[in-house]
């Protein structure tokens, strides 16, 4: 062999997607697309949103600067478990990373407050471990 030429490396092998996985992802995209374009919405119009609920939820008064700060932030890990959705389509494992990240921050910050329902955290976690069954799979 000629040490002057050098080979050319031949790319990974592209892995068929299942489909259960190709379901979750659909299902994970629509869920995670439509509550962050509530989130978005909510946080450049978080001055109605802040009279609305301190119209309707009397007990306790937000502030402008708050409910905003809140918005925004589960704006950000919507946005970042949106993301990590597609690159888990792509089978990159780092897109688990990224998901799951994002999926345990939002399902923690849901837990500890005591007036939201467990339903969204259970969501999260639930697809969390759907998605984590798929992990040797991706690359």
């Amino acid at each position: 062999m000629d040490p002057q030429k050098h080979e050319i490396p031949l790319p990974l092998p592209k892995r068929n997607r299942p489909f259960f996985l190709t379901i979750l992802c659909l299902f994970g995209w629509v869920y995670f697309f439509v509550f962050m374009v509530l989130f978005i919405a909510g946080f450049f119009f978080s001055g109605w949103v802040t009279d609305a609920i301190n119209l309707y939820a009397p007990v306790v008064q937000y502030s402008k600067t708050g409910v905003t700060l809140i918005l925004g932030l589960f704006s950000v890990l919507f946005i970042l478990a949106f993301s990590g959705i597609i690159v888990m389509w792509n089978m990159r494992r780092y897109g688990y990373y990224i998901f799951g990240i994002s999926s345990l921050l939002l399902a923690s910050l849901q837990l500890f407050h005591f007036r939201i329902s467990f339903s969204g955290p259970f969501i999260f976690i639930v697809l969390l471990i759907l998605f984590g069954l798929y992990y040797r799979r991706f690359r």
